[in-house]
Formats: structure tokens, sequence, C-alpha cells
């Protein structure tokens, strides 16, 4: 997966911003974007991927919140679509320890043509996704999705197109 040009931050992520601003910056100093993937780091992606999903149900914003494109981290009520379930585990592996630039958000188009959000870690075995509509966590190249783009490593508020022909 390759970063292209700049593009624009999805909207209800720059509100999320506004709202959480510590949630949207680097807060460790600048390290490798990628990790080692030993057996520490698979046991805490796999841990916080199951607990993230297993705390969320999901439900759309408009059904929950009653407009499109709402981002909250850890909904206290229990309910939430995949922007949630991206910041959330965004979120706790920071507070794991994993470093910023290897966390990352992307926004992929699903096979029915529908805008989805994940969280990609970057590692030196390749890029990973954990996502609410599988269990298991998976190579990039492993979905049916259309990568559209995701957050750069440097900057989390600036956001890079990806190659759109997978």
């Amino acid at each position: 997966m390759r970063d292209g040009p700049d593009t624009s931050p999805p909207p209800g992520f720059v509100d999320f911003c506004r709202r959480l601003p510590d949630a949207c910056i680097n807060q460790d100093k600048p390290q490798s974007a990628k990790l080692i993937l030993n057996g520490d780091v698979a046991e805490t992606l796999v841990r916080v991927n199951d607990a993230v999903n297993r705390a969320i149900r999901y439900e759309t914003s408009v059904d929950h919140y009653g407009y499109a494109n709402a981002w909250m981290l850890d909904p206290i009520d229990g309910y939430g679509n995949c922007e949630d379930y991206s910041v959330s585990k965004r979120e706790a592996l920071r507070a794991a320890g994993l470093p910023d630039q290897a966390l990352r958000i992307a926004i992929v188009q699903t096979p029915n043509r529908e805008y989805h959000a994940v969280l990609t870690v970057d590692t030196d075995k390749g890029v990973l996704v954990l996502d609410n509509v599988r269990p298991d966590i998976h190579d990039w190249e492993d979905t049916p999705y259309t990568w559209l783009k995701r957050q750069a490593a440097d900057d989390p508020l600036h956001w890079v197109s990806l190659d759109a022909n997978h």
C-alpha cells in the first residue's frame, strides 16, 4: 500500500478532531512508521481488536445520533459504527504503547459501494487491517475493498490518497 497525493480528511473526522484534539495528534516521539511484528505486538493487536469489537454493537450514526458521520471514541452506550470502532482501536493501541505513526485510519469502499473505515497497522510484515466486520486481523491485500485514503504516518490530521486499484 503506497501513499499517494494529499487529499481531504473525512468530514466526520474533522469534527471528531475539533472535539478530541489529543486523539488527532501524534503524542510520541517520531519513530519508525513500521512495527516489528513479534509475538507481543501480535498479541496486543488481537486483544485490542477483539475487545473493541465486543464492546461496540454496530449501529449507523444516522440511526444512533440522528446525523451522518458522527465519529465517537469509545461510545459510552455501546453502539457505534465503523468510524467509532477505528478510532477506539487506535486509541487503545496507543495506550498500549504502540507508536502513533504505525496506526492509521483508512477509508475504503466495500464491494457494495459503501464507504467504510478500518484501522491499518504498518508492520515489517506488511499492512494489517483491524476491521469491525471481520474478527480476524488480516493483510490489506486480503480484503475485498477499494482503498481510497488514509492518515499520513507523520501527522494524523493529514490524509493521503491510496491506490484505488485494490
